[in-house]
């Protein structure tokens, strides 16, 4: 019998880079703060407290800072995933909407990120 359910990594067309900085996250009027753990051109991983868990689809906002010094990134997304990871929640974003220069900062970030990896490091 095959497994049906493959690992995150293996789902995912586009790589994601370790990316560690603080996201205010608001779903419905329900504003937190949470860590993300990494970034990609088309969405995150954010590491939050335990609480509500959201379902598949859920719809939220994220608000970050990239380390390129420019303006906040505003983002919509929705769930792609959500499961405990030891003391922490995990939640995997899809990016559904943002500005077209956001989107070219995150790009920019994640090609350089990508760049400074050693090669078997990048996925």
């Amino acid at each position: 019998m095959t497994e049906r359910r493959r690992a995150v990594s293996e789902r995912r067309s586009v790589g994601r880079m370790p990316f560690v900085a603080s996201v205010r996250q608001m779903v419905g009027s329900e504003t937190q703060l949470a860590l993300s753990q990494n970034l990609g051109e088309h969405g995150m991983e954010l590491r939050r407290r335990p609480g509500r868990p959201y379902q598949p689809r859920t719809p939220l906002v994220l608000v970050f800072e990239l380390p390129d010094g420019g303006e906040l990134v505003k983002a919509r997304g929705v769930v792609a995933f959500e499961r405990f990871d030891g003391f922490w929640q995990s939640t995997g974003v899809r990016f559904v909407a943002m500005s077209e220069r956001d989107w070219q900062r995150i790009k920019a970030f994640v090609a350089g990120a990508t760049l400074m990896q050693p090669a078997s490091a990048a996925v």
